[in-house]
């Protein structure tokens, strides 16, 4: 048991039946519940792996909290890692893993925002002569479409090429996000993507936070060319900062648990452990 690896999870893990039985007879553990940075800070030092997720953390990790530890990893079942800040170690994730082709739990999560933000704002909305938009044509991109295409009239998706990008700006009254985080498309929907929409329209955001400039939404919000926001994602996530959308009506908000079913997170908690 001398060589046997010690992870710290900063995630809960132990509703997670498999995974966690798993877990326990392969590796030493410790799951700490809603931890703060310094609780992490304070055990981390006992512990080869750090196993995080970004749903279920209030911080960033950055080369500090990992300074003068044992780490030799850190694992985030996700695709994103904008909730981690290092370089020193190994970031493994999913990012482009084949088991993400069998998690659906993002992808309905955005439908289900989809038709909460509609029915959310008055007078209330009905879908199916209405043309959806989505941007970011990858795997979740794909799967929304799959999910909405039997409730709206036209769905139009775009991707990092410009084609369809004139009929989207033409005929779209809900928008929904699905770019990965990334220099190029750091708040790329702001003041001047939003001039371009025709009509009035709906946003979904289940990508991340820093993907919109959220000023630019408020104040779409405020003078009536946005209609209403769901987001999943904020950039006040990993800080203390308020939210700009604190008390707007017109926005709904679900604490980054898109990916947070039973079904996914047994699936994906054990892959990117495989992974190591």
């Amino acid at each position: 048991m001398e060589d046997t690896q010690r992870i710290l999870f900063i995630t809960k893990i132990r509703h997670l039946t498999n995974f966690y039985n798993h877990v326990l007879q392969n590796y030493k553990m410790l799951e700490l519940i809603n931890p703060t940075y310094n609780d992490v800070k304070l055990h981390l030092s006992n512990f080869d792996i750090l196993f995080c997720a970004p749903n279920h953390q209030a911080f960033v990790i950055d080369e500090e909290l990992i300074k003068d530890t044992d780490i030799k990893c850190i694992l985030t079942p996700s695709t994103g890692v904008n909730h981690i800040d290092v370089e020193s170690v190994p970031i493994i994730s999913l990012r482009g893993d084949k088991i993400l082709d069998d998690v659906w739990s993002t992808a309905e999560h955005t439908l289900y925002l989809i038709l909460s933000i509609v029915r959310h704002i008055k007078p209330v909305r009905e879908l199916h002569d209405k043309t959806l938009g989505i941007v970011g044509y990858g795997r979740l991109g794909q799967m929304v479409e799959e999910l909405c295409s039997p409730l709206f009239k036209e769905v139009i998706s775009v991707d990092k090429t410009k084609e369809r990008y004139d009929e989207l700006f033409e005929k779209c009254e809900v928008l929904s996000l699905h770019v990965d985080l990334n220099p190029t498309s750091y708040q790329m929907i702001n003041e001047e993507f939003l001039n371009k929409f025709k009509k009035n329209i709906f946003i979904v955001n289940t990508s991340r936070g820093e993907i919109v400039n959220e000023e630019d939404i408020n104040k779409g919000l405020l003078n009536g060319r946005l209609l209403g926001y769901g987001t999943d994602v904020l950039q006040t996530e990993y800080n203390s900062k308020e939210s700009i959308f604190k008390n707007n009506d017109k926005v709904i908000v679900t604490p980054h648990i898109a990916g947070v079913t039973l079904d996914a997170q047994e699936k994906t908690y054990k892959r990117v452990l495989e992974k190591m």
